[in-house]
């Protein structure tokens, strides 16, 4: 089985059925954005599908609104990344927001992509066929953004947790 069939399975297994697949392509690369309804309560994951070909890694995203604009801002986000030699994990965090879709931070407060592990799923959701590293993205602002910079995601993940805020929910309040 190939790694894309076995990321797709292991989508499936975890995620449940996908609803549809867009495809997003700069100069360097191509990949798809994947979604699935159904993994966690009120809300969209959108799933990456094709990042695994450029690293040993794929991303989801889970959103609760302005699906669209999320899933325009992540892909973008994901390109800067690989084609920026950034290696995409946990700690990593993408600016830009309004740069990709204009008014983005009026409609919700958030102005950037953050990246840790895929923790509102099982852990084995993390790994699949034991080679691909699964991450998770969230938007954060401003506020939080810079705090990310100054003190690492560690400290900030430490705050969200604290505060028992809920990072899919994009009109959250910020945390700082």
């Amino acid at each position: 089985m190939s790694l894309g069939e076995a990321i797709l399975d292991h989508y499936e297994k975890y995620l449940g059925d996908y609803v549809g697949a867009d495809v997003y392509a700069d100069e360097e690369c191509e990949i798809q954005l994947l979604g699935f309804p159904e993994a966690i309560k009120n809300c969209l994951v959108l799933a990456t599908f094709g990042v695994s070909k450029y690293e040993d890694c794929e991303v989801i995203l889970p959103i609760d609104d302005l699906y669209d604009e999320c899933a325009e801002i992540f892909a973008n986000s994901i390109f800067y990344a690989l084609s920026n030699n950034i290696e995409i994990g946990r700690g990593v965090l993408i600016e830009g927001a309004d740069n990709i879709v204009e008014g983005f931070s009026d409609k919700c407060g958030k102005t950037a992509i953050c990246f840790t592990e895929a923790y509102p799923l099982p852990d084995e959701f993390a790994l699949a066929d034991n080679r691909c590293h699964i991450y998770m993205g969230f938007f954060v602002s401003k506020k939080e953004a810079e705090y990310i910079k100054d003190h690492g995601s560690e400290k900030f993940e430490d705050i969200l947790e604290e505060k028992e805020a809920d990072v899919i929910d994009l009109n959250r309040s910020s945390v700082i």
